[in-house]
């Protein structure tokens, strides 16, 4: 997924500060949509969240899912479904 199409999306605009914004960006501009396998997704997001607790920053679960979304739009179908499957375990293990 080109970044650029990820700054220009409205969603992200509307629902993400500024600051968290400029750290997800700098997260796809880390992150080739052709070499992206579900877990490197995972493991990305993941230190994009360290990062961002570092900073003092935290990302609601609402912004963790519409930053999940957006970056599915970019994967084939069956990519897509095992993101979602990943997802679903993971929100499993936190209950």
């Amino acid at each position: 997924m080109n970044p650029q199409d990820l700054l220009n999306n409205p969603q992200l605009q509307q629902n993400i500060s500024p600051e968290k914004l400029k750290l997800f960006m700098e997260l796809a501009n880390s992150t080739s949509p052709n070499t992206s396998s579900p877990q490197a997704m995972a493991e990305s997001l993941k230190n994009a969240s360290e990062n961002a607790k570092q900073q003092g920053m935290d990302f609601s679960s609402a912004e963790r899912d519409l930053i999940i979304e957006v970056l599915k739009q970019g994967m084939p179908p069956q990519e897509q479904k095992k993101v979602e499957l990943l997802m679903q375990m993971m929100k499993t293990m936190r209950k």
